[in-house]
């Protein structure tokens, strides 16, 4: 039976020392302890005038706002205004339209700064001599600014182009694109990015969809070593070789749910210009279109073209290629978890700082997941790590000069949380 009784009670203010995030000081002990505020406060070039506010007041008070369920700039005030809060970890929170004006101070420069940080953070959770799997997508973003630009949904908005590392799950690089910016555009720049930053002892697969199907991309990945599966266009050249798969090539292959027959060829891309390529597996699908009236092409074809050695089949590249579609997980956990759907400026070079804010948010959660938390909490999406042990209510208080944070004693996840700000100070996290 549920009761009714909110009529009857008597709501007063306490004077005692609250906190509404209590498990937010975690992260905190995090950035401090992985360095991450000691390089935002080494960041040139944003600063006019010295003020009573760092760099790393400012991101982190950003991050920690969309980490904690914020969506707004404004949501700010909430940290700000948690005295239990400012006694733990975050004493110096600026204002909303201070912060506001920090993400205008920057320029290309800074947020390439910035983005280093974010990348090092992401390779915190990369173990050493671990195969890499990297997935480059773009995604949508609608926002009616000033400076928005139509996309090709045809809305105003920009269009983000982020890395992906799927075994780590981290966003190594992100890179802020206008809305009107092509899908193939920048791929190469942010793939080879990437590669400069991953460790060489750290073997390097590339994943896209067909907007990396690009004779300079596969030239580069042929060059470096680099094991890619990208879905193909079905070009005329792709379709003449499709046409001429034989007949008795093509076999049927279960895949869950999905029936499809799936032959195996090879395709040299670019043949007669200037880039000569070798010629590469390419795996074909085929499933009937169900429209047998309309069109003339009763089958529909999907082709992936790949580097990956003959030890791979045909079925596993098929399965790893189709993989790819965590990142667009990951992107949606990325928009409606931390905030990136909601960009709070006019400007583009705002935004772009905001957005290298939201996937340091992301990578210091995974990291805390990563090596803090029990293995079974991996999968969990922030919004639950939020109503687990982030935003759980607490009492502050100073007692024999000892600052104590008292947790309800019905509290279901107190072991974790204790396990946790210990996990958070591992010798493995601190890098120079």
């Amino acid at each position: 039976m549920i009761a009714q009784n909110l009529h009857s009670l008597k709501v007063e203010k306490s004077n005692l020392t609250l906190t509404s995030f209590a498990g937010l000081p975690l992260l905190t002990e995090l950035a401090q302890h992985c360095g991450v505020v000691r390089l935002l406060d080494a960041l040139p070039g944003l600063w006019r005038r010295s003020g009573i506010y760092k760099t790393s007041d400012y991101v982190m008070a950003l991050a920690l706002s969309l980490i904690g369920g914020g969506e707004t700039l404004d949501d700010i005030r909430l940290l700000r205004s948690d005295e239990g809060l400012a006694q733990l970890s975050l004493p110096d929170i600026p204002a909303a339209n201070s912060v506001g004006d920090f993400l205008r101070r920057f320029g290309h420069k800074t947020i390439y700064r910035l983005s280093e940080i974010v990348t090092r953070q992401a390779l915190l959770n990369v173990k050493a001599g671990q195969t890499l799997t990297l997935d480059i997508d773009s995604s949508l973003i609608e926002a009616q600014k000033e400076q928005a630009k139509m996309t090709y949904a045809k809305f105003t908005g920009y269009n983000p182009l982020l890395a992906w590392i799927a075994e780590a799950d981290v966003f190594i690089a992100g890179l802020f694109r206008d809305g009107n910016s092509s899908p193939q555009s920048h791929i190469l720049r942010l793939l080879n990015y990437c590669r400069q930053k991953i460790s060489p002892d750290n073997q390097l697969r590339f994943r896209s969809d067909s907007a990396g199907y690009q004779l300079a991309i596969m030239e580069y990945c042929h060059r470096n070593g680099v094991d890619f599966t990208i879905s193909a266009d079905l070009d005329v050249s792709v379709r003449d070789v499709i046409a001429n798969i034989p007949g008795k090539d093509w076999r049927l292959v279960v895949y869950g749910h999905d029936v499809f027959l799936m032959a195996e060829t090879v395709h040299a891309p670019g043949s007669g210009s200037k880039q000569q390529l070798p010629a590469f597996r390419l795996i074909v699908t085929r499933k009937l279109s169900g429209q047998l009236e309309l069109f003339e092409d009763v089958f529909r074809h999907r082709a992936i073209i790949t580097n990956l050695p003959p030890s791979w089949s045909a079925e596993a590249v098929l399965v790893h290629h189709n993989a790819r579609g965590n990142v667009e997980k990951a992107i949606a956990e990325l928009k409606n978890g931390f905030a990136l759907h909601k960009l709070p400026c006019g400007e583009l070079m705002a935004n772009a700082a905001y957005c290298q804010v939201c996937l340091l948010a992301y990578n210091l959660v995974r990291t805390l997941k990563n090596h803090a938390l029990p293995d079974t909490w991996r999968n969990c999406c922030v919004k639950n790590l939020r109503y687990r042990l982030l935003c759980r209510a607490a009492v502050v208080v100073r007692h024999a000069r000892r600052l104590i944070l008292r947790l309800p004693s019905d509290f279901a996840f107190f072991d974790v949380f204790e396990r946790a700000r210990w996990a958070v100070l591992s010798p493995e996290l601190s890098v120079t």
